[in-house]
């Protein structure tokens, strides 16, 4: 560390200096309070060792306390006074112009080295304090400059180039398609699209189609007549309706079932809706947007997906990147959920540490922004102190086992991607489900649609 010892005595001096030389440290020694503070003014200083009664100058080791303190970079460094006034006044003195600790003349060496010891320590834990505050400080800069687009947070290549899609897309009024894993924020994009079109001063609208009977969805989406089916106490409007002149959103648009993509097709070729139960069309003014976890040129092979909705809704396309193939924007979005969950909260969290940082840089993130967002939830709700340590962190983020590694989703089915939640989560369905985004009954369905229990793949039995 770097050392500025102020001391009159040349042969005190000279002991001090040799003393902390032999530790390592690197010391500018000094004989008054001016030469220490043109010295103070040219670099910085981890320590500072001064003693109370400087004599040739103007300046005691007292008032040079003072102008460190309060100069630039004055809370960075530890002040140590040497001293032979040691009244209570005094030490109420000291401590009151920023005195972190002091040594009572006259100093052995044995003292003055352990001293230093407690000294070192308090100078590293300084280190780590404003370590975690200079990263909080230059990620919320990095945020502030093109780091973030509507809710979107990321500088890395592949979001620079989604935000620059996203206005290219919303300056045309094309149905769009995202595509991606779960947790990489699609409904997110859709909104960014939204707001940067011409309809952001109208409704925005979302539905997740994941786990919904025919009717219910044909009900959300297109409305219902009073007596249309059980339930059905009151005539409704659908979301196509109450988003006139607006965008919809529709998420998990490879899950609705043929009978409502048929109805689907019908509303984005003729830009009218008719509600359940009724036979007269109503014209609607709306801009859709859909999205999907899985592949649908896959699910037309396989005819669970009509070739021409498919057509129809990927005028525009957008692929989105999973977290793990965009690692430099966690530190970013880490900062962003931190600010987040410490308001909600009220806990005084400040920073996390640069060792937690590494371990959620480090990690795959097979659930994506969603589960890393979950894990600075729980770490926050763990931490005792004002910093994020690795011990705040889930344990499976600190320990990942190693069948946590997924493969991008164009290099894997469907299929393959459920064997492996199922893997990770030791056979529970319903977890597997949650990491996937899916709905526990769509989950149930597409592991009967592939037959799961029957497969030759290892340790498949144990899944069912």
């Amino acid at each position: 560390m770097r050392v500025l010892l102020v001391e009159d005595h040349p042969d005190v001096r000279l002991l001090f200096e040799q003393v902390i030389g032999a530790r390592g440290h690197e010391v500018t020694a000094c004989a008054d309070g001016e030469s220490a503070w043109e010295a103070y003014g040219k670099r910085s200083y981890e320590l500072v060792l001064l003693d109370w009664e400087l004599r040739g100058g103007g300046m005691d080791g007292l008032q040079l306390c003072r102008r460190i303190r309060s100069g630039p970079g004055g809370d960075r460094c530890v002040i140590v006074m040497i001293t032979g006034h040691d009244s209570p006044e005094s030490l109420r003195a000291a401590l009151q112009a920023g005195v972190n600790d002091y040594l009572a003349k006259p100093v052995g060496v044995e003292f003055l080295r352990l001293r230093l010891t407690i000294a070192e320590q308090w100078v590293e834990s300084v280190r780590r304090r404003f370590a975690a505050e200079d990263q909080a400080q230059a990620l919320q800069s990095q945020l502030a400059d093109h780091g973030k687009f509507h809710d979107l947070i990321g500088r890395s290549p592949s979001m620079v180039v989604l935000y620059e899609e996203i206005q290219q897309i919303a300056a045309v009024d094309a149905t769009v398609l995202i595509e991606g894993e779960t947790g990489t924020g699609k409904e997110l994009v859709a909104r960014a699209i939204h707001l940067s079109s011409r309809r952001a001063p109208h409704t925005f609208l979302a539905v997740n189609c994941a786990g919904f009977t025919d009717s219910i969805l044909g009900s959300q989406l297109f409305g219902h007549k009073k007596g249309a089916f059980t339930g059905a106490i009151d005539n409704q409007e659908g979301v196509f309706e109450a988003a006139q002149g607006g965008t919809i959103f529709l998420d998990e648009i490879g899950d609705i079932s043929p009978a409502v993509q048929t109805s689907l097709l019908r509303v984005l070729q003729e830009r009218e809706v008719t509600r359940l139960g009724e036979s007269k069309p109503r014209k609607v003014d709306v801009r859709v947007v859909v999205a999907t976890h899985h592949n649908l040129v896959e699910d037309v092979e396989k005819g669970t997906f009509r070739r021409d909705l498919l057509y129809r809704i990927k005028v525009a396309r957008l692929q989105l990147s999973p977290l793990r193939e965009r690692p430099t924007d966690i530190p970013l979005l880490v900062h962003a959920f931190l600010g987040q969950f410490r308001s909600v909260m009220e806990k005084p969290v400040l920073h996390v540490s640069p060792e937690a940082l590494q371990v959620l840089t480090s990690y795959s993130w097979p659930g994506n922004v969603r589960e890393l967002k979950s894990a600075v939830e729980s770490a926050l709700i763990h931490c005792k102190g004002t910093v994020v340590r690795p011990e705040d962190l889930p344990p499976e983020i600190r320990s990942p086992q190693p069948q946590a590694t997924y493969v991008p989703l164009q290099r894997q089915d469907e299929r393959t991607r459920m064997l492996g939640a199922l893997q990770q989560t030791g056979g529970n369905r319903s977890e597997a489900a949650r990491l996937l985004g899916m709905s526990r009954r769509t989950f149930y369905r597409r592991l009967a649609e592939y037959d799961v229990a029957a497969s030759a793949e290892p340790g498949a039995e144990s899944f069912l």
